[in-house]
């Protein structure tokens, strides 16, 4: 009975590692992988080099510099489902998954139970303010009465943030914004994921921790 009770705790556990996490895909582990780990598991990568970290709209969320060529990339073209998987490094642990999917899209409403944390569109401070007659309040969270072209949803999670790029240029959506028609405020979120980065929070940026301890 107890050898049956152990098969089981480890086939669920199995079952649980395979599925979508915010801080790992493909037994790529952030703040664990190493660049030769990552090469065991995805095959020889396309390049491999220093360059720059690119974190639109909620960049001011991490360290400074990080636009840089001061991270280690790998980048992989082959990999099933995906035109391109990037993959970035400090002191040779993985710290950031950049993920672009393939033709079949994923829509951007199904993250939330892809990953098993809140998603919201991020509006900063500047745009809200000097557009504010197109933002309304949803439970206490900024919504976008329309959605814009392309925008960005983050998901925070113990371990790492998820941004997701989105990109809204149907013909409907077009319509939408021409005619000003509201989508629903806190509803579906429209268009597809044009990529997605899973990022560590250890690359937050934590400038006067030191000061406030």
């Amino acid at each position: 009975m107890l050898s049956l009770i152990l098969i089981l705790c480890a086939t669920a556990a199995q079952s649980t590692s395979d599925q979508p996490q915010p801080d790992r895909w493909r037994g790529l582990i952030l703040n664990e992988t190493t660049p030769d780990q990552a090469i065991a598991i995805l095959g020889k990568p396309k390049s491999d080099k220093p360059d720059r970290l690119f974190i639109h709209e909620i960049d001011k969320w991490f360290e400074p510099g990080l636009n840089k060529k001061n991270l280690r990339k790998q980048s992989f073209r082959d990999v099933a489902g995906f035109d391109r998987v990037d993959l970035y490094y400090r002191d040779d642990k993985l710290v950031v998954m950049q993920l672009d999917p393939e033709k079949n899209p994923i829509k951007p409403t199904a993250l939330q139970n892809i990953y098993g944390i809140e998603f919201r569109p991020f509006v900063g401070g500047f745009r809200e303010s000097h557009n504010s007659w197109d933002f309304e309040r949803h439970a206490g969270q900024v919504y976008p009465k329309t959605f814009p072209e392309s925008y960005t949803l983050v998901g925070v999670s113990p371990g790492s943030i998820v941004a997701a790029a989105i990109s809204n240029t149907s013909v409907g959506s077009i319509l939408r914004q021409l005619n000003h028609v509201r989508d629903t405020a806190g509803g579906g979120f429209p268009g597809k994921v044009h990529h997605i980065q899973l990022i560590s929070r250890k690359l937050e940026n934590r400038a006067g921790a030191d000061l406030l301890k």
